[in-house]
């Protein structure tokens, strides 16, 4: 008899694990519950759909034949209960479900500022599909937008946004866009290109209070005393693991479900993934982590042995409003460092090396070879003979290493 896998969440997470398991060719009779009538997409196409650079089949992650057989959905359908005693969970349907292995692939929620009341009309988040579309046909009123966050969630709704005819101003409390991938030139860079594109900015400020009125928001009041007219706020503050029902069943959770290298949790037969796991103190945002983990964890279903998974500094790379962004490693001011910033032409790229390593990459406006310095990074590669030529990417470097060895 087949084993039953319960996996609760239908999001990216999930969409991973059932390649990986497919790419296995596992045998087990699996059901996939989700709380979205939409499953399996990638989020991170969600500003492009909302942008309209992108239709919601491009988002889709499951074409025929990439899942096990034996899959089902239940989409739109909430887990309230697992009790791990008896292997079963209750869905809000009341339905009763048994499993051998269950495993938590329940995600995050947009983390609000303490003042975004959502029962105001005009708050709002950009974290389903559905927010997209109902965004989406706000925009079609036009109007004032600010998006509270300057990370990479709210400068892509920021874009999405924008692009769609609203006038949108980001609120960033830090000193500079993307805080935690780029140093304040390259964020400096990227300000002033996505200004140009028509978006206000308000650094070093935070949202402390919002004006409303009979239809719903009218503005928001800043800590700075200024106040922005608006009538839809999108919050992007940062994400909080979903791992309240994780807690109810007895999980150990501290900001998210605790899990091990091989993505178990405290309790037998019962694994988590994704945004909503934490190992030691990391919780898990970005799409590359996340994949790792779903190979680990296909591997551990299905009774193989395979590598554990580990923390390591994943790179972050993206285009916002056709501005190309990589960042990998560290990005102190110690060391060497070598940089090349033409304003006019929107590029800033800075390399940081260390005892004749590269430690450290930020590039804005022009990502060509980002993969390389990762891979340069990860690999504690010395570039000691790479170096006359290593800010302009791998083709250049290697040439100029090759004509210092002829000469």
């Amino acid at each position: 008899m087949r084993q039953r896998l319960v996996i609760i969440g239908a999001g990216m997470a999930a969409a991973y694990l059932l390649q990986e398991l497919q790419r296995d060719g596992a045998q087990l009779e699996i059901t996939v519950v989700g709380e979205e009538r939409d499953t399996c997409y990638n989020r991170v196409l969600l500003s492009s759909a909302l942008a309209g650079d992108s239709i919601e089949a491009d988002l889709r992650m499951l074409a025929a034949g990439t899942t096990p057989g034996s899959t089902r959905f239940m989409a739109g359908t909430r887990v309230e209960s697992v009790v791990t005693s008896s292997r079963t969970l209750v869905t809000d349907r009341g339905l009763v479900l048994a499993y051998d292995l269950l495993v938590f692939a329940t995600g995050a929620s947009v983390a609000r500022p303490a003042v975004a009341d959502v029962t105001i009309p005009g708050v709002e988040q950009l974290r389903t599909l559905a927010d997209a579309r109902r965004l989406r046909g706000l925009a079609a009123g036009g109007g004032r937008a600010v998006v509270a966050g300057g990370g990479l969630l709210g400068l892509e709704a920021a874009h999405g946004l924008n692009a769609l005819g609203i006038a949108t101003t980001v609120v960033h409390r830090q000193s500079h866009l993307m805080n935690r991938q780029l140093d304040e030139t390259g964020a400096g860079q990227l300000r002033a290109d996505l200004h140009r594109s028509g978006i206000e900015f308000r650094l070093s400020d935070s949202v402390a209070a919002l004006k409303t009125g009979l239809a719903g928001l009218t503005g928001v009041a800043l800590a700075s005393g200024e106040t922005l007219p608006c009538s839809l706020l999108l919050c992007a503050t940062g994400i909080t693991p979903n791992a309240a029902l994780a807690a109810s069943a007895g999980l150990a959770v501290e900001r998210g479900i605790r899990i091990d290298s091989h993505m178990r949790t405290s309790s037998k037969g019962v694994y988590a993934l994704g945004e909503c796991s934490q190992l030691g103190g990391n919780c898990f945002g970005l799409v590359a982590p996340i994949r790792e983990q779903a190979r680990v964890l296909a591997a551990q279903l299905l009774g193989k042995s395979g590598p554990a998974f580990s923390v390591g500094h994943y790179p972050t790379q993206l285009k916002i409003s056709g501005i190309e962004i990589y960042s990998a490693g560290e990005l102190d001011n110690g060391g060497d460092q070598l940089v090349l910033h033409d304003e006019h032409a929107g590029i800033y790229r800075r390399l940081v090396l260390r005892d004749g390593k590269l430690v450290g990459a930020v590039l804005v406006g022009d990502k060509r070879g980002g993969n390389w310095y990762g891979e340069l990074i990860g690999r504690g590669t010395d570039v000691t003979a790479l170096r006359p030529g290593l800010m302009f990417g791998r083709e250049v470097s290697e040439a100029r290493r090759s004509t210092a060895r002829a000469a």
